[in-house]
């Protein structure tokens, strides 16, 4: 039974239920299903072999590189971290050979000047012992040429008071 058409009445499913009609299908199965079918095929062939597999290829590529740059940048940074350390090692080691070094020419630089000290000491010492030597044997003489001409003098000074010689 076909469906009544009303002019001016759309046709909707439900004026298409309600005459008694049947809705039409929405595919048809028919010969344009294989040809279908066969074009899919075709462009999944085609994209797999020239879009899918070069992409997940290149994912698969990058992933790689990256995962390698990741372990060599790791790798690099564990030989940073262990020069670093045997540098510090290093300078510890040098500052407290340096330290020690110091240390060692202050204790002789100072061993040094005690002794060229106790050198000057004992010279001047000896010149000073030797200065009051020869200016005791001076005074000595001075006294003894004094004593020898205070009698002179005495005389001298005695007739000039007197007013006549002694």
């Amino acid at each position: 039974m076909r469906p009544i058409v009303v002019p001016g009445v759309p046709m909707t499913p439900l004026t298409l239920l309600a005459a008694g009609g049947h809705e039409p299908p929405l595919v048809d199965i028919d010969g344009t299903v294989f040809v279908q079918l066969g074009i899919f095929l075709l462009l999944l062939i085609v994209l797999t072999r020239f879009v899918f597999k070069p992409y997940l290829a290149l994912r698969a590529e990058r992933s790689t590189r990256i995962e390698g740059a990741k372990e060599e940048a790791q790798g690099l940074a564990t030989d940073a971290d262990t020069k670093l350390a045997r540098y510090e090692e290093q300078i510890l080691k040098t500052r407290k050979e340096a330290a020690a070094t110091r240390l060692e020419l202050r204790k002789e630089g100072e061993s040094t000047a005690s002794g060229k000290l106790a050198e000057a000491r004992s010279s001047a010492d000896a010149k000073l012992e030797a200065a009051r030597q020869k200016l005791g044997k001076s005074a000595d003489a001075a006294q003894l040429a004094l004593r020898a001409r205070a009698d002179v003098i005495a005389r001298s000074i005695a007739g000039k008071l007197l007013g006549r010689e002694v």
